[in-house]
């Protein structure tokens, strides 16, 4: 004996089609994306990034989103920090709060409350390099460098 389906049944079967055909189409986006192209910054920076795994790596054309200098919160101020200043950052949690603290070059360190969604980017010597700032543990900048063009 055959049933008839009533009209929830097949909004439910309807809608559950739709989820199963949206997550599958959408699969291979989760996660981060692979870097195929970086911001070029106007100043060529080369630094030593340790990320949470302690995988270090040495890269060139660093940049915080394609700019060089670094900013966040100092309190109720909104603090930027050029990178010809900085010696090393230190990035730790603090509740579900990032924080930086910025090592200077010729003045004291500063402590950053920092957005853990920016981005750094990079050029290493066998491909591009992108890590949000939530997953580095130290970055080492190591200076200035020519640019090659």
């Amino acid at each position: 004996m055959l049933r008839r389906s009533s009209p929830v049944d097949r909004i439910v079967n309807t809608s559950v089609v739709l989820v199963i055909a949206f997550l599958t189409i959408g699969m291979g986006t989760f996660g981060e994306k692979e870097p195929t192209k970086i911001p070029e910054p106007d100043d060529n920076f080369s630094a030593t990034v340790i990320d949470q795994s302690d995988v270090s790596s040495d890269i060139t054309l660093f940049s915080l989103d394609g700019q060089t200098f670094i900013s966040g919160r100092y309190g109720g101020a909104t603090v930027s920090i050029p990178f010809d200043n900085i010696q090393e950052m230190d990035f730790y949690a603090k509740g579900s709060d990032l924080f930086a603290t910025v090592i200077m070059r010729k003045a004291p360190q500063v402590e950053l409350k920092m957005d853990k969604d920016r981005i750094f980017y990079g050029q290493l010597p066998y491909g591009l390099f992108s890590i949000k700032i939530g997953d580095v543990k130290k970055i080492i900048i190591t200076g200035l460098t020519k640019r090659e063009r």
